[in-house]
């Protein structure tokens, strides 16, 4: 299954919307409570779940002990505990293999790379942003891409 390509915002604004509500939720009363709306919040469920913030079942959301942390803790520590799920996860482990073996690659061919793993151009952007807000790649220079 590849990376649902939801933005860092909407997963962090799910995050926020389920701990506010006591940290367990219905999913209906979570899209209440955030500008998400219904379209985005299946995406932004499916990518917490995968990266272990939140658990669903039937219709209920429930934060995790690392999306509890994610929430309250600070920044930095989710982006360390980000960085260490997203490498085996796709399409990031495909794009760190590719800036590890180039050392530097455009923005351009990276982009072309996540089309290529049925990204739109949106969504190949957000898997880029995860990637730098996850400190895994920085952006060099305003058009390449190098490992952080």
């Amino acid at each position: 299954m590849k990376f649902p390509p939801v933005s860092v915002d909407q997963l962090l604004g799910l995050l926020k919307a389920v701990y506010s509500l006591g940290g367990k939720a219905d999913a209906m009363h979570v899209s209440n409570a955030i500008s998400t709306g219904l379209g985005g919040l299946p995406l932004a469920i499916d990518a917490a779940e995968m990266l272990g913030l939140i658990r669903a079942r039937g219709g209920d959301l429930e934060l995790t002990e690392a999306g509890r942390a994610a929430v309250s803790g600070p920044l930095r520590e989710l982006q360390k505990y980000l960085r260490a799920k997203l490498r085996d996860i796709e399409p990031f482990a495909s794009l760190l293999r590719l800036v590890g073996e180039l050392k530097r690659v455009e923005i351009t061919r990276v982009a072309e790379l996540l089309r290529s793993e049925g990204y739109s151009e949106e969504g190949a952007q957000r898997v880029l942003e995860w990637a730098v807000f996850a400190q895994l790649v920085e952006i060099s220079e305003g058009a390449w891409v190098v490992l952080a």
